[in-house]
């Protein structure tokens, strides 16, 4: 073959390889450019534009309601917590401001969904952000907020690596089966750094995969193998650069005169393998946030029938359907109700008619039979070449409803509850009035009382009256500690007949002309451990009521020990109530009869108090034949052995106290307002010495001059008040006795006074009884305060 022939053979086959490798090339390209991916790398970032990072909710004025995604979303420095109640303007710069609030003015003057943009500093970098604000009602808005930086820098990354891609030729090469590079383009001499001439230079010897006369040997068994065509991918150091890189290698081997020639094709895929890696991690990133907002979301195909292309985890979670068993199916194959996916598929195809976001308030029946309640928006994404496909998206308000029904509920109780407290309200002037008139009146009348039956007649008037006056105060003083929770229980050992025998000297004098009051456990003692006021406090409201309305007959009240708990009654022979009406009495501000005196409260106060207890409380009556109110206190036998171990240290203590004679003859009476002195005067001081403080600070000075035997100290005093001079004086003595005088009733104030140095407490309105029994106990001993 001459040489004429054999160059033109040679550059035919030159110009087929050239031609095979443009087709080559294009191939490469198509496949870059059509490279089979899943569904989500494909839609992933349409999915994420119509779904936000950042979920917040507002009202019209601008004012946080609640931000309803995960902490992690939040960027604009404000936590979740502490969300609620701020206003926007305070919470991103100025200029993000304006955006936001000229958007969120757009969507409230139009209720249509609306998409602007903002940006902010984080930390020292600049993100960027898209808002979209939906409509909820006339008073919220929900506000979508999703950082679209990683977008932006991903697209433009993209641009200069297509730039590159455009700009840089393939690297072309021939070498002989002896490894000699016998064609190089000007890329690949470039890239190498090839210095020899062709014909000369050995592959091996250059910067490539094969760096041994062996590796190459090797390489070229392989591409015989797959039947002389052969791709492959091989790592590279470009000349000038440290790193390595990566070339997709094509390989075509021909044979002349039993000659192989071995043709390369390599292209750089450094940049396409490291922008691989970066799309793989944005569609996981895309994926993790999809699957962990609080909403539904899900794709529908209307070209295949609505079915599902993707269900994020929340639908999931809410629904009790997985994933799996939605996507590739309708709704009638995922929803358990054929109801419900028959509303689902007709929305979707008025979505689809209308081209118009369809919003709407839905119920449908979890896997689990449980009814779900969401608010869902569907629209549809375009699709070039095809159908749009169908987006949802879904917040489950099953939640806010329960909570907006008993909203509801609680609104109407405390729309009652206001009604009751009116009528309260209004009978209360009459209530207090009532017994002032009698106290006002016949004190201006005793003084000129004629004969001392008369004035015995004003005098007993005036203290009954009193005693209303002072119950009412105390059931109004009590229903403010049951609206604050602080009603007070302490339990101590206690003997229920005593307690039964006092009520009773009590009452006695105070039932109506024909009524007779009976005791039917008058020489019985029983020890429980409960709170001694409180269970006094209710039997007194039990027979107080009584005496109301019982006008012959009998009152008769006891207590029986059952099984585990104590039964006590009152029963009488009374008017009786009504069986529609006795489910109420219980009730606060409830009054039967509106012309008898009281505030309404005694039976509800005794009720919350029985249940506090553990304790029932309830009644039985006939119209016209008398009622029987009841109640138990829980009773077990280790109460009584824990009331037996009381009582033995108490006896201890009893015995251990400094018993001493102690005459009392002069007393220093601590109080600011004259005319409590005044009563204390005229009711002890014919039998001692008074001493008169003003106040506290007045009350340590005459004690260090006066000496006196015995202190009455009120708490609430100017300059100084009680607790700091007892706290002075106990520096001086730890003898003296000193019993508090104070309006003060709580049974915490009954402990800082004990534990500033008090020996008792005695509280006013001031009793003649309580006085005097405090003043002849501190006569015979004083407690050694420590």
């Amino acid at each position: 073959m001459d040489s004429e022939q054999t160059k033109t053979t040679l550059e035919e086959q030159l110009e087929a390889l050239k031609e095979e490798n443009a087709q080559l090339k294009k191939q490469l390209s198509f496949l870059k450019e059509h490279a089979p991916f899943d569904f989500r790398e494909k839609y992933a970032v349409k999915i994420l534009d119509s779904l936000p990072d950042m979920l917040t909710v507002f009202r019209h004025d601008e004012v946080g309601v609640e931000v309803v995604s995960n902490e992690e979303t939040n960027h604009v420095g404000v936590s979740n917590k502490d969300f609620e109640g701020m206003r926007m303007c305070d919470m991103v710069p100025l200029e993000a401001y304006q955006n936001i609030h000229s958007n969120m003015q757009k969507v409230i003057s139009t209720g249509t969904v609306s998409t602007a943009h903002h940006e902010l500093d984080i930390n020292g970098e600049h993100h960027y952000y898209e808002n979209r604000i939906f409509p909820l009602d006339e008073e919220y808005v929900l506000i979508m907020c999703r950082d679209i930086t990683n977008r932006i820098v991903t697209q433009r990354q993209l641009e200069v690596f297509k730039s590159v891609l455009d700009k840089v030729s393939d690297s072309i090469l021939a070498v002989s089966a002896d490894g000699t590079l016998v064609y190089a383009n000007k890329q690949f001499i470039e890239e190498c750094g090839v210095t020899q001439q062709l014909g000369v230079q050995k592959i091996y010897d250059l910067p490539v995969s094969m760096k041994t006369p062996e590796a190459w040997q090797a390489r070229l068994q392989q591409i015989r193998d797959n039947g002389g065509s052969f791709s492959y991918c091989a790592d590279y150091t470009r000349k000038g650069y440290d790193k390595k890189g990566v070339h997709q290698v094509s390989t075509f081997l021909t044979k002349e005169n039993n000659k192989e020639l071995i043709w390369f094709f390599t292209q750089d895929i450094t940049d396409v393998i490291k922008k691989k890696d970066e799309l793989r991690e944005l569609n996981a990133l895309l994926e993790g946030v999809l699957n962990n907002v609080p909403v539904y979301l899900y794709v529908k195909d209307p070209e295949d029938e609505f079915r599902y292309l993707y269900w994020n985890r929340a639908f999931t979670e809410h629904s009790g359907i997985p994933a799996y068993k939605a996507i590739g199916h309708t709704d009638a194959e995922v929803f358990p109700e054929s109801e419900d996916a028959e509303k689902f598929h007709r929305d979707d195809l008025e979505v689809l008619r209308t081209h118009e976001p369809l919003e709407m308030q839905e119920n449908y029946i979890s896997a689990s039979g449980e009814t779900r309640i969401v608010q869902t928006l569907k629209t549809l994404v375009p699709m070039e070449g095809r159908k749009p496909l169908l987006i949802g998206i879904s917040w489950d308000i099953t939640s806010l409803k329960s909570i907006e029904q008993e909203l509801i509920t609680a609104r109407l109780k405390a729309e009652q509850s206001d009604r009751l407290k009116t009528a309260f309200l209004a009978n209360m002037s009459h209530e207090i009035r009532t017994p002032l008139n009698a106290i006002v009146g016949f004190s201006k009348l005793l003084p000129l009382a004629e004969s001392p039956e008369e004035e015995e007649t004003y005098s007993d008037i005036i203290n009954q009256n009193s005693d209303i006056l002072l119950q009412l105060i105390n059931d109004i003083l009590d229903l403010s500690k049951i609206e604050a929770e602080t009603l007070e229980y302490v339990k101590r050992p206690m003997n229920l007949g005593e307690l039964c025998r006092t009520i009773y000297e009590v009452h006695k004098g105070r039932v109506q002309e024909g009524v007779t009051l009976f005791i039917d456990n008058q020489e019985e003692d029983l020890m429980i451990e409960e709170d001694h006021n409180r269970i006094m406090q209710v039997i007194t409201n039990f027979i107080t009521n009584a005496c109301k309305f019982t006008y012959s007959g009998e009152i008769r009240y006891g207590f029986e020990v059952r099984e585990d708990h104590i039964y006590f009654y009152v029963k009488d022979t009374g008017i009786g109530v009504a069986q529609d009406k006795i489910n109420h009495i219980f009730d606060r501000f409830v009054k039967l009869n509106s012309f008898a005196q009281g505030t309404g409260l005694g039976l509800a106060i005794s009720r919350i108090i029985i249940e506090k207890i553990g304790g029932e409380i309830g009644a039985i009556s006939d119209i016209g034949k008398g009622s029987t109110f009841y109640f138990t206190i829980p009773y077990k036998d280790k109460d009584r052995e824990q009331i037996k171990v009381f009582k033995a240290v108490e006896e201890k203590q009893e015995d251990s106290l400094v018993k001493r004679p102690q005459q009392i003859k002069k007393i220093l009476i601590a109080e600011d307002v004259e005319s409590n002195y005044i009563l204390v005067k005229s009711l002890i001081g014919e039998n001692y010495t008074l001493l008169w403080a003003k106040d506290g600070m007045e009350a340590v000075e005459m004690y260090k001059e006066y000496q006196p035997d015995l202190i009455l100290m009120d708490i609430k005093m100017p300059r100084m008040n009680g607790l700091d001079a007892i706290h002075i004086i106990r520096t001086y003595s730890k003898d003296i006795p000193i019993i508090a005088l104070t309006a003060y009733a709580f049974e915490t104030d009954k402990e800082k006074a004990f534990e500033a140095g008090c020996n008792d407490f005695v509280t006013k309105p001031i009793s003649e009884e309580a006085l005097v029994k405090v003043l002849r106990k501190y006569s015979g001993f004083s407690n050694q305060i420590v």
